[in-house]
C-alpha cells in the first residue's frame, strides 16, 4: 500500500511491490488536491508499458515489457483537464540485467521491489488542453 508524508509543498512517497505507479500517483493527486506539479523517482519494475508518439502519423506506438528492471529515471508533470480530471505526463528510463537501457512515454509501470517518489505541488492549477495539430493535451499557459 502506498505510503507518503507531506513536507511543505513536497510529498515523499513510497510504492511497494505490486503497485502501479500511474494509478497510485493519480490517486495521491486526487486525495491531496494536487492540481499542478512535477515528480521524480527511482526504484524497480517488472511490468511496463512504454510509448513513442509519432508526430507524422499523430499516434502513439506502444509496447509491453515484462522483465525485471531498475528504474534509473522516472520524471513527469501533473495537471488537470478542463473537467478537472488528473492528467499525468511521464517518461521513464529502465535498465535491464545486461545494463541495457530502454525508455519512453510511460503508460503503465508495476513495481517489483519499491519505488521512491518525490512529488512537488506547485500550489496552483495548470489546465491541459488538446493541441490542434497533434490532439495531445498540453499546458494552457
Amino acid at each position: 500500500m502506498m505510503k507518503f508524508r507531506k513536507s511543505g509543498f513536497n510529498y515523499i512517497v513510497k510504492l511497494n511491490k505490486g503497485e502501479e505507479v500511474m494509478e497510485q500517483l493519480a490517486k495521491l493527486c486526487k486525495e491531496q488536491n494536487i492540481e499542478a506539479g512535477y515528480f521524480t523517482a527511482i526504484g524497480a519494475a517488472s511490468e511496463v508499458k512504454l510509448g513513442y508518439f509519432d508526430p507524422v502519423k499523430k499516434i502513439y506506438k506502444s509496447r509491453d515489457f515484462v522483465e525485471n528492471f531498475e528504474i534509473t529515471s522516472l520524471v513527469g508533470n501533473i495537471g488537470r483537464l478542463k473537467n478537472n480530471d488528473v492528467i499525468i505526463h511521464s517518461h521513464i528510463n529502465l535498465s535491464d540485467k545486461n545494463y541495457g537501457l530502454i525508455g519512453g512515454h510511460l503508460f503503465k509501470c508495476k513495481i517489483s521491489l519499491v519505488c521512491e517518489l518525490f512529488v512537488t505541488d506547485l500550489g496552483e492549477k495548470i489546465v491541459k488542453l488538446p493541441d490542434r495539430e497533434f490532439g495531445l493535451n498540453f499546458m494552457d499557459l
